[in-house]
């Protein structure tokens, strides 16, 4: 039962934060995908690009809603394994470490390993919608008779148009391994890094700093921690969304020869960093509230 407690506080605490800051993954996105040779964006910077984005389509519109709705659900269930597990899992790994002793403290690397595992189970469960998410926002644009008039699909029809539309267009045309699962190597490999060093170094700063539990410590942990996960994840990030719409790897090395070198491996980065950041800022202590309400120790 305290492993369900620990889930069921998990999952609700990320869909909250991750749909608030939608806007940013959307801005993210975008600035990853966008391509030199055919420029839809006149500046090419986090404000630049959202500036656009709010003047052709709206806060609401361009920023808030696209690929929202797969967000929502990917958060839920994603957050409800790489969160809710982790304690469970570095406490096992622990006492595995620990012999005999009766109370072990987890290790660095008993909290990076836990946070890995937990990170990739959830990512490999979770995938398809991870790319439905990334192709919705991807897409997202204004659309007159079918068309697209602003956006990265500037003069292309609409693919998709909702969830259930994404997700049978994808599975009907692409199929599975190609389609829904595409890209899912380097998105687990994304999750367990990206989930290993954040929840590591949440928990560490936690254990380090020593304050009494509380929304400040809560609050500079997971601000701290989420800035080291993006840093650490960001060349992977930014293939894994180049991937999820479409590039094959030769693509992906092509795209970077074009666009920047090893620098094309960090666009999008700042966008990338405070979305992380804020987005840890408003899960974690939301997650910390839940397991207090639900009767359950923080992480």
């Amino acid at each position: 039962m305290s492993v369900a407690r620990e889930m069921l506080a998990a999952g609700p605490g990320c869909a909250v934060a991750n749909g608030m800051l939608n806007g940013l993954e959307t801005t993210k996105v975008k600035l990853q995908l966008h391509c030199r040779s055919n420029p839809v964006y006149c500046d090419l910077t986090t404000a630049g690009v959202m500036r656009q984005i709010i003047k052709e389509e709206g806060v609401v519109r361009g920023l808030l809603m696209p690929g929202l709705s797969a967000s929502l659900n990917r958060s839920m269930l994603y957050g409800a394994y790489r969160v809710g597990l982790y304690s469970t899992t570095r406490d096992w790994l622990a006492s595995k470490n620990g012999a005999n002793t009766r109370h072990v403290t987890p290790t660095l690397i008993d909290r990076i390993c836990s946070g890995m595992f937990t990170g990739g189970l959830g990512a490999m469960l979770t995938c398809p919608l991870d790319v439905m998410r990334t192709r919705m926002q991807a897409d997202a644009g204004v659309v007159w008779k079918g068309i697209y008039q602003t956006g990265l699909r500037k003069g292309r029809p609409v693919r998709y148009s909702n969830l259930a539309t994404t997700f049978l267009t994808i599975f009907k045309e692409e199929g599975l391994r190609n389609g829904l699962y595409r890209g899912a190597p380097v998105t687990i490999a994304r999750a367990s890094l990206l989930n290993g060093s954040q929840l590591a170094s949440y928990d560490t700063l936690k254990k380090v700093l020593g304050w009494d539990e509380g929304p400040l410590l809560h609050m500079f942990c997971a601000f701290s921690s989420g800035v080291i996960a993006q840093t650490v994840v960001m060349p992977i990030d930014t293939i894994k969304s180049s991937m999820m719409v479409g590039k094959c790897p030769r693509g992906v090395w092509r795209a970077m020869a074009e666009n920047g070198g090893i620098f094309w491996f960090y666009r999008g980065y700042l966008p990338a960093c405070a979305g992380q950041g804020l987005i840890m800022v408003l899960q974690m202590p939301l997650i910390e509230q839940f397991r207090y309400m639900l009767g359950v120790d923080a992480i």
